[in-house]
């Protein structure tokens, strides 16, 4: 999912900025900022239910083995499911991927969760959609100073829909 931001001209310094209702135009001269991050779900209360009768199931299944003597296939099973239900809690309780690219002043920036930064002039950019099919596509924004990788927190159609959006505030931040 991703969200477009901008901060205002006259209070650059605030923590949170707006919302932009629409895509950037010439019209438009607040700078893009433009927030990516991972689609996740947390587990509905049925699918909770579903997975512990799922659990009960398969632990009944290996009490039979159990009383001919197997009694290993008890405790992997026991073992299988903690490892999966602990497996399914550290991702819930993670934090999910997110990119923020910001097109103004010039400048391109782009952060992404893990802390890296990066900052290039807006001027050289070129943006690159490359695919190798048309299930895949990545994002780019490249330069003479460098390249930036982008959206890859997002799903294929969001990439598609983002595409335009950037290329027209990075027409706008180069001044074209």
């Amino acid at each position: 999912m991703y969200q477009m931001l901008c901060r205002s001209p006259e209070r650059p310094w605030a923590p949170q900025p707006e919302k932009l209702a629409d895509a950037p135009e010439r019209a438009h001269p607040k700078p893009l900022i433009l927030h990516m991050q991972e689609n996740r779900s947390h587990l509905t209360q049925e699918a909770r239910v579903c997975f512990s009768v799922i659990a009960v199931l398969f632990i009944v299944t290996s009490i039979g083995p159990a009383l001919h003597g197997y009694w290993l296939v008890p405790v992997c099973s026991i073992v299988a499911m903690a490892g999966l239900t602990v497996a399914l809690e550290r991702h819930g309780k993670s934090r999910p991927a997110s990119e923020t690219l910001e097109l103004a002043e010039g400048r391109v920036r782009h952060r992404d969760s893990a802390g890296q930064q990066v900052e290039l002039p807006a001027f050289w950019m070129r943006l690159a959609a490359e695919g190798r099919g048309p299930t895949d596509l990545r994002l780019f924004l490249r330069g003479r100073d460098g390249s930036i990788e982008f959206g890859r927190c997002l799903s294929l159609d969001e990439r598609r829909a983002v595409v335009p959006l950037v290329a027209a505030a990075l027409a706008q931040t180069r001044g074209f």
